[in-house]
């Protein structure tokens, strides 16, 4: 049983790198790329068919793996609905679920607005997705030293 959960943990943990890091990367690395040497005609291209591709892998995907490893791996940690606002951990998980669900919406939000708007609001709306993305991570961290109910 233990390789079980070493696996959906192995899982969950791949997929979430895979999820912010793809973030981080498209932030950091292939847009101001993009910005510096690319025509804004190409960027607006690239960057179009490179944020669909990344929703596309991220629906069908990783969202999924997550959103099925996640509540496991919880459960398997010993979260219930009875210690959610009685402990630690409890506290922390509430947190870093709240935390997930603003990251959809903003994730979602963001392509929304990169459809309809200036760069200036899809770069806002990207910066503050991927902040709160690692702040995920920050949480995931937190559990992992927190005592388990």
């Amino acid at each position: 049983m233990t390789v079980l959960w070493s696996v959906v943990l192995f899982v969950h943990i791949t997929v979430a790198a895979f999820w912010v890091g793809g973030q981080l990367m498209l932030s950091f690395v292939v847009m101001p790329a993009l910005r510096r040497d690319a025509t804004p005609q190409q960027l607006r291209a690239i960057a179009q068919s490179a944020g669909r591709r990344f929703t596309v892998v991220t629906n069908r995907v990783l969202f999924p793996a997550l959103f099925v490893t996640g509540p496991l791996l919880a459960w398997h940690d010993g979260a219930r609905w009875s210690n959610l606002t009685t402990s630690a951990f409890g506290h922390l998980l509430v947190a870093k679920v709240s935390l997930v669900v603003a990251v959809v919406v903003m994730a979602s939000l963001h392509g929304f607005v990169a459809r309809r708007t200036s760069r200036r609001g899809v770069r806002i709306y990207a910066i503050v997705t991927v902040i709160a993305s690692v702040g995920v991570l920050a949480f995931a961290a937190f559990l992992s030293m927190a005592p388990t109910p």
